[in-house]
């Protein structure tokens, strides 16, 4: 099998979260990069219209969202390294909650401080992506102090929640939870202005994002090979699907039915829609065509995603 492919750009918080995941699981990778906002035309096609980074593919299987992907990066390297001693789900949960809780109040603050220096089409994109209908620039400057103090509380609170001498689900080795940390940390150190004043009050946190940055050498360049994006449109045309098929879970849908997902929480994605291929309580996986990439089986995980029937 070949290489995995990552469709990413570098300073996409997620992505750094993917990238770090796939260094401490010792996974070699090829990476496609693609624009920082739509139009995406060579991820659309194998995407069926979801336009969130990062996207991981495997031939004509691509996997959507990092709490999905997470998983299958795993499968494909050193599980042991990413979920040690058995935490899979204990590391999800973890993930789930800085990405919930922590880094919508980071991307916040984050865009905010940056309204007078970021492209104005970004602020747009990120606005409608992460805040949902009725945001302003207004809005967000008047609450900047109170987002502020809300994201100071939580990192005092993940902090002291960690013992000096373990990693964030109290073992002796970092896990996919401190990769969580790891990228939240890099997110508000290299794009806030007060972010590594901010972090240097939380020495565990500090701590924690360095061992992840040394365990996987960085972002793992070193096992990272480049991959132009009209190829990977190609290896996805010239496979087909390996994942399986059927219906695991109790549930009103039906194999074959046509479906759409769409991310749960308020925002301008679109829905992705094609035939159900297979469902069960972690994943849904839906059969989508296109002409430039033939038939994909694009993945997602339950949780978080709404299931409509068309």
């Amino acid at each position: 099998m070949t290489d995995p492919i990552l469709h990413h750009f570098w300073a996409s918080p997620f992505a750094h979260k993917i990238r770090l995941a796939m260094g401490l699981a010792r996974v070699s990778w090829s990476s496609v990069e693609i624009p920082r906002v739509p139009p995406k035309p060579f991820l659309m096609p194998l995407t069926g219209g979801y336009r969130r980074t990062p996207v991981l593919q495997i031939g004509a299987d691509v996997c959507c969202d990092t709490q999905l992907i997470a998983p299958v990066i795993a499968k494909l390297g050193d599980a042991e390294r990413l979920f040690p001693n058995g935490c899979e789900a204990r590391a999800l949960m973890f993930s789930e909650w800085v990405d919930q809780t922590l880094f919508p109040l980071a991307v916040r603050v984050v865009i905010t401080t940056a309204l007078d220096t970021a492209p104005s089409d970004f602020v747009k994109d990120r606005g409608d992506l992460y805040f949902g209908s009725g945001w302003s620039e207004a809005k967000l400057q008047n609450e900047l102090a109170g987002v502020i103090l809300q994201l100071q509380a939580s990192l005092k609170r993940l902090d002291a929640s960690i013992h000096p001498d373990q990693y964030a689900l109290g073992g002796l080795t970092p896990s996919y939870a401190d990769v969580a940390i790891a990228y939240l940390c890099w997110f508000l150190r290299g794009r806030w202005a007060d972010g590594p004043e901010c972090l240097a009050r939380y020495p565990n946190l500090c701590r924690i994002e360095a061992d992840i940055e040394s365990a996987t050498d960085g972002i793992s360049q070193g096992q990272v090979s480049q991959l132009d994006a009209l190829d990977a449109l190609q290896v996805a045309k010239e496979s087909e699907p390996q994942s399986p098929i059927g219906i695991q879970v109790k549930s009103a849908f039906e194999l074959g039915q046509v479906v759409s997902v769409r991310p749960f929480v308020d925002s301008s994605d679109p829905a992705v829609t094609g035939r159900l291929r297979y469902l069960d309580e972690a994943r849904v996986s839906i059969d989508v065509d296109h002409a430039e990439v033939g038939s994909v089986a694009v993945h997602f995980p339950v949780n978080g995603y709404q299931i409509s029937l068309q």
